[in-house]
């Protein structure tokens, strides 16, 4: 099994600097940055980041932080380590508590609400130089050789596939791996898998969007998402709420989770790895 060592470190100034190694190979370092626009009004820092979560659990660790955002609503950062699996979760939320113009909208009640403005986000995370971007003309994932292949789970695996309710790009430019994500919606999660099983490099892989239920209804991407994964003969599933607590159903499992991440297990089905619930 590799050594896996990542570190989420949040500074004084409002940036977070991330630092992963592989086997003491450098793979991620320096500034996580991000940008995150409500139609052009910027969602802007209110205070510093604050760990909300710490866990560990059968062979993961999760953490988790929070930054209050301008115009009522934050960014919840986390990380996912699981050595045994060999697998990385890098993962932001932008969460809207309110309805960015249910201000003005109260002043004017007989006047038709406007079709709410596109919420825009944009990551960029450095990679050593030691290591060669790979990217694809029809797929959207990257390889960072040769230690590991990224999915960028928001995203359709193939670039010319219908997305949903989140389009854009994921690219790596100028040694720094750039996630720039539109949604049509009120709140996005903004996902990045990472395997760093190089055994798994030249076999089967995929991933897919998952419909997500609530009250004999599908639920839309800015409530909750969730992913099912193919690497190799392994499967996964990611899930992450976007609401207050929710009872949803995901592949036949009814979830009250935040944040679950399981492996498929053939002959018990769905086995939770990680599962972080909200109280309310």
């Amino acid at each position: 099994m590799k050594r896996l060592h990542a570190q989420l470190e949040s500074q004084r100034d409002g940036s977070v600097i991330l630092e992963v190694e592989v086997q003491s190979v450098p793979v991620l370092y320096g500034n996580w940055t991000y940008d995150v626009h409500y139609g052009k009004k910027e969602l802007s820092a209110e205070g510093y980041w604050r760990v909300i979560c710490k866990h560990s659990e059968r062979g993961c660790e999760y953490v988790e932080t929070e930054l209050e955002l301008s115009r009522g609503y934050r960014l919840q950062r986390s990380v996912l380590v699981s050595r045994q699996d060999q697998l990385m979760l890098l993962m932001d939320a932008v969460l809207a508590d309110t309805d960015p113009d249910e201000r003005i909208r109260k002043y004017l009640p007989k006047v038709r609400p406007k079709t709410a403005a596109p919420l825009y986000y944009r990551s960029g995370l450095y990679f050593s130089s030691r290591l060669r971007a790979r990217t694809f003309e029809d797929a959207t994932e990257i390889e960072l050789r040769p230690v590991c292949r990224i999915l960028p789970l928001a995203l359709p695996e193939w670039k010319g596939a219908h997305s949903g309710m989140v389009t854009r790009t994921f690219s790596a430019k100028s040694g720094s791996l750039e996630q720039d994500l539109r949604i049509s919606g009120r709140s996005v999660c903004a996902a990045l898998l990472f395997d760093f099983n190089t055994a798994r490099l030249g076999k089967r892989y995929t991933w897919r969007r998952l419909s997500v239920g609530e009250e004999m209804r599908l639920v839309e991407d800015d409530h909750a998402v969730g992913y099912r994964i193919q690497l190799g003969q392994d499967q996964y599933l990611v899930y992450r709420s976007l609401t207050p607590l929710a009872s949803r159903t995901v592949l036949g499992c009814n979830l009250i989770d935040d944040f679950c991440f399981a492996r498929f297990n053939p002959e018990t089905g769905m086995d939770p790895l990680v599962a972080i619930e909200v109280t309310g």
